[in-house]
């Protein structure tokens, strides 16, 4: 079984239809789905109630969210998903017939918008992914569940436990790369600005890399 691992904070806008696709190999228990909120101050909780199989509450961090729903989690392969990122329910049957041979591993991305620079943008994340072989949250990383165990799980990081469980994780195996999509909301690069949102991103990451803490890349991230 596969427990798909969402952490939320208002995300009453995307949650159901994240979670709606996924209700039929729920119920036939091919995968669980375990919700931990980060006090949501919106319908988030209400909106997901019927459609998750635990729900949690936790303070607003998104590392100590994930590493508290793997902490419940009963499935051998756990999938973090981001809220607002929706992945096939044909892609949870694939990844649970190959639970045997999967350490860990990630998705390809595409953005839920038509406009062309977010298909090039999903081409060099891609890319990126597969040159460098690690990936961020969006591309809705898998890890077996006695590997991600072994490691610690996620660092207690306010920024990048993405990036850092990658790094951790490719030490110990090469990552399966899926050659399947996920769909990821282009969101903050619309309220943000295109390029402006791929310049932080980038420069966060860099800072991320030079040493800085991750309580100020998360100020500066916000």
């Amino acid at each position: 079984m596969i427990s798909i691992i969402i952490p939320t904070r208002n995300e009453e806008r995307k949650i159901v239809t994240t979670l709606r696709c996924l209700q039929e190999i729920r119920k036939k228990k091919i995968c669980e789905i375990i919700c931990i909120d980060g006090s949501s101050i919106d319908k988030t909780i209400e909106k997901a109630h019927n459609l998750t199989d635990i729900i949690l509450k936790h303070q607003p961090c998104r590392s100590l969210q994930l590493n508290i729903g793997a902490s419940v989690a009963s499935g051998e392969i756990l999938l973090f998903l981001h809220a607002d990122t929706t992945i096939s329910p044909e892609e949870i049957i694939n990844l649970n017939n190959g639970i045997n041979k999967i350490k860990w591993g990630f998705y390809k991305i595409k953005f839920d918008s038509k406009k062309i620079q977010f298909k090039i943008l999903a081409f060099f994340i891609n890319l990126r992914s597969k040159v460098f072989k690690y990936a961020t949250g969006d591309q809705a990383i898998f890890v077996e569940n006695k590997l991600f165990n072994s490691i610690g799980g996620f660092s207690n990081l306010k920024l990048m436990e993405d990036v850092n469980i990658c790094s951790k994780l490719l030490k110990i195996h090469r990552p399966f790369f899926n050659k399947f999509h996920v769909i990821t909301s282009s969101r903050r690069w619309d309220d943000y600005g295109f390029i402006s949102t791929i310049f932080k991103m980038r420069l966060l990451r860099l800072m991320y890399y030079l040493g800085v803490k991750t309580e100020y890349l998360e100020k500066q991230y916000k």
